[in-house]
């Protein structure tokens, strides 16, 4: 089960990292939000639309996955398992290394940039709930990742928030780059 302080923590880091969102896109028009930004260093760079539409649907995709691992049976992790597992994690990923599996990769799904943020406002307020409710042993179930290796099914829940304060980075870096259109 979820201690009372680890849903808090979700909680807090959720709706801090859905604020962090708002505030990256905001004052950016349709235009801007189309621009794409120059790729650099053989890494494909999106624009700040297809930032916000991965968002919205990896989102739901994440906390489905934290659903689905539940329903399997639970893992007793060992000292070392565990503490190979939070060695990874407080390694920085350079960026570029995590490519999103295809079913989350922008594919033009919304029209415009208010369309994408409200599906991700509506995405991360299901997520919220969940987290408000979850009462599985998230500690105790766990689903790979592509670069770090398994994690729990907390840590995945709370990549939610990581996920979006980190491409919320990545909308303020286009929002500074030589090219970016004026308002």
């Amino acid at each position: 089960m979820m201690t009372a302080e680890e849903r808090e923590k979700a909680l807090y880091l959720l709706n801090k990292s859905r604020q962090t969102v708002l505030e990256a896109v905001d004052g950016v028009t349709d235009t801007q939000a189309r621009w794409r930004p120059p790729s650099g260093s053989n890494e494909e760079r999106w624009t700040i639309l297809e930032y916000a539409e991965h968002l919205a649907v990896s989102d739901d995709a994440l906390t489905a996955m934290v659903k689905r691992i539940l329903l399997e049976p639970p893992h007793e992790e060992t000292a070392e398992e565990r503490a190979a597992r939070e060695e990874r994690t407080r390694t920085p990923m350079p960026r570029g290394v995590n490519k999103a599996p295809a079913a989350i990769r922008p594919t033009g799904r919304f029209t415009s940039l208010t369309d994408a943020v409200t599906a991700f406002l509506a995405a991360s307020e299901r997520t919220i709930a969940y987290t408000t409710t979850c009462d599985g042993d998230l500690d105790k179930h766990f689903a790979q990742h592509t670069v770090l290796g398994p994690l729990n099914g907390y840590q995945w829940l709370v990549a939610n928030a990581r996920h979006a304060e980190s491409h919320a980075g990545h909308i303020r870096e286009i929002r500074q780059m030589e090219g970016y259109p004026p308002a």
